[in-house]
């Protein structure tokens, strides 16, 4: 049964509710995967779950980017059109430069999945996809509506919409702390992986000549030395 709908501060076309179930039944033609074994339909589930998330939220950012970059190209203050100035301007750069970052990323992280790279490695870079896209178009939206003023947090704009919807992307299929959990986990086991298999190098050691008396210090050390 449905216990209770909730009100939702964004992406209100679908609903949201407490489901309880109670005494089911499911039949064995229609269990997925293996009894016990939800876990692995679970990852397997969330790569593009989170993949899509991240993807979807660029779709989202950039109609706002061009609301803000038509806005500010024919409003006019103090007798110029304000994306002359650099307060204007710069954040719109911003914007430009993370949107095709986060492009970049989906695109890159789409051809690993695609590829059927290693599985572990394919869990990392979905995670840090997820928090950095959705985190990145969040900044896009942020920044439209701010180079905008006033008018930019009212309805007469669709960005104030945009703004509230972009907010779940962060939360939803696995927040951005769990994002970099899964990611620290999978890099951590990837370079012991790679040390192991000796393919990684000691960078310490490139400086010339370097000795252990170099490579190991601390702050003190630093503070004796005049570093």
């Amino acid at each position: 049964e449905v216990k209770y709908l909730y009100g939702l501060m964004g992406c209100r076309g679908g609903g949201t509710g407490r489901i309880i179930f109670k005494d089911v039944k499911v039949p064995k033609a229609n269990v997925v995967g293996k009894v016990q074994g939800a876990n692995a339909v679970f990852n397997t589930m969330m790569i593009p779950e989170r993949l899509g998330t991240a993807a979807m939220t660029i779709g989202a950012a950039r109609p706002a980017l061009e609301v803000a970059t038509g806005y500010t190209s024919r409003r006019k203050a103090f007798g110029q059109v304000i994306n002359t100035f650099e307060g204007v301007s710069f954040q719109i750069a911003e914007a430009v430069m993370l949107l095709d970052a986060a492009r970049a990323m989906a695109y890159a992280t789409a051809r690993a999945v695609d590829e059927h790279a290693d599985m572990n490695l394919i869990r990392r870079m979905v995670s840090q996809s997820k928090k950095f896209i959705t985190e990145s178009c969040q900044k896009v939206v942020h920044n439209s509506m701010q180079v905008m003023g006033g008018i930019g947090y009212t309805n007469v704009f669709p960005i104030e919409r945009i703004y509230r919807d972009v907010r779940l992307a962060s939360i939803w299929t696995g927040t951005s702390e769990v994002m970099s959990m899964i990611t620290a986990h999978e890099w951590y086991r990837e370079y012991s992986r790679e040390k192991v298999k000796q393919k990684t190098r000691d960078c310490e050691m490139d400086a010339p000549e370097a000795s252990d008396d170099e490579k190991i210090y601390n702050d003190e050390d630093m503070w004796r030395k005049g570093w």
